[in-house]
């Protein structure tokens, strides 16, 4: 078929085989290899040890025979040197004993050491010949002898520590065959991969582009309308969501015979803090005191924020007494917060509001009426001293309607 629609699937089959064949030799190489190595370079290593502690007991039994203080012949001493230079030359040749196999050495450079290794343990024993051969009498220092014993316990740990860097550099090379060994994985698995990808229905693919594209549209949609209900500074609802949750609060109201207060919150001399300290250190402020008044509220209790420093709280009751019970409550809560400083650096600013409560349906039904009412409480909460709390007094709508505009110019003007 075309490169629109369905490759062939032999070769993902076959790269998939060709994969696991790659990496079953591999396994299987560095398997073998490891096996050999701890074979072959484990006895000798152990050998060494052997050749210096035979070598030792020999020194040890010596200084006893001399001494005379022991039940050791030369033939324990000659016994132990003869012992070390079997494993000398097992090293070199092979040999096997109760203990294992000795496999021959083959790197020169290494059964170079272990020649001279051979060779200082048969000076060793011709020292200690000639020495027996002497009358018995107390030992004395024999710098010769004691010089021949050193190269010898010398030479057995630089045999050992170059049995054990020649294993270490052994191990290293595996690891590498094991790196390799992932890094063709890897590779072949995203070939394979992407060969598999490309014998996967194109069709398919444009669907899940296309379920991916409307996910993407829906999650944006709803940012998008959180965003358009939302206030940015302080995460509240903002005046068009506050319309929508009164209306529905309202027809509550209508319907169930419940009650609703709609509180009209407004910070008092924001403006000069603005002036003094910044719009950034104001919008503090109203994020700060958003917060203050939301932790006072109950679950089901609605704030909002409308514009600027004016805040609306929303509280529902069965009746009318609950209500005011939990709204005074409330505003009393608030007001033992705001006594102390709404931000404490760099300086304490502290802060009041004035808050009108209006009530549905004792004195309106629509929100914009009640929102009216309750503006009207709070410009009565300012003229009573600022800092205080009104509930709407029971003036007639109509005669509300008709003073509003009037009354709300001169009242901002004469207090902001």
């Amino acid at each position: 078929m075309s490169g629109t629609g369905h490759s062939s699937p032999i070769a993902p089959l076959l790269l998939t085989s060709i994969t696991a064949t790659l990496s079953a030799v591999l396994l299987l190489y560095i398997h073998t290899t490891s096996t050999n190595t701890i074979q072959k370079y484990t006895p000798w290593v152990d050998a060494a040890t052997e050749i210096k502690l035979e070598t030792t007991f020999a020194h040890l039994w010596l200084e006893a025979i001399l001494s005379g203080n022991s039940d050791k012949s030369a033939d324990d001493v000659n016994q132990h040197l003869e012992q070390a230079k079997w494993f000398a030359i097992a090293i070199l040749d092979g040999d096997r004993n109760e203990e294992g196999i000795f496999l021959p050495l083959e790197e020169g450079l290494l059964r170079t050491q272990v020649n001279q290794l051979l060779y200082s343990i048969q000076n060793f024993h011709k020292a200690i010949d000639i020495r027996l051969k002497l009358p018995t009498t107390p030992a004395e220092p024999n710098e010769q002898y004691d010089q021949l014993f050193f190269e010898v316990i010398q030479g057995a740990n630089e045999l050992k520590q170059a049995l054990k860097r020649h294993i270490k550099n052994k191990n290293n090379s595996q690891n590498s065959l094991l790196a390799m060994l992932f890094i063709a994985i890897c590779l072949m698995t995203i070939i394979s991969g992407y060969s598999i990808w490309r014998f996967t229905d194109n069709r398919a693919r444009y669907l899940a582009k296309l379920s991916l594209a409307n996910k993407q549209i829906s999650e944006n949609n709803t940012k998008l309308k959180a965003l358009a209900h939302t206030d940015q500074l302080t995460g509240l609802p903002n005046r068009k969501m506050l319309e929508s949750i009164t209306q529905k609060a309202l027809s509550k109201v209508q319907r169930n015979g419940t009650v609703l207060s709609l509180t009209f919150i407004d910070l008092d001399f924001f403006k000069p803090i603005n002036d003094q300290y910044g719009h950034n250190t104001g919008d503090k402020v109203l994020i700060n005191f958003a917060n203050a008044i939301s932790m006072q509220l109950r679950d089901g209790d609605t704030l909002c924020r409308l514009a600027g420093d004016e805040f609306i709280l929303l509280i529902e009751a069965e009746t009318e007494q609950q209500l005011n019970d939990s709204l005074n409550t409330i505003i009393t809560r608030i007001e033992n917060r705001l006594s102390q400083p709404i931000i404490n650096t760099p300086d304490e600013i502290h802060v009041r509001c004035s808050a009108g409560t209006a009530i549905a349906s004792k004195d309106a039904i629509e929100f914009e009426t009640l929102l009216h009412c309750a503006d009207l409480a709070m410009y009565d909460s300012k003229k009573s001293g600022r800092g205080q709390h009104c509930y709407y007094q029971g003036e007639s709508i109509y005669q509300t309607e008709l003073s509003f505009n009037a009354t709300k110019l001169a009242q901002e003007v004469a207090i902001e």
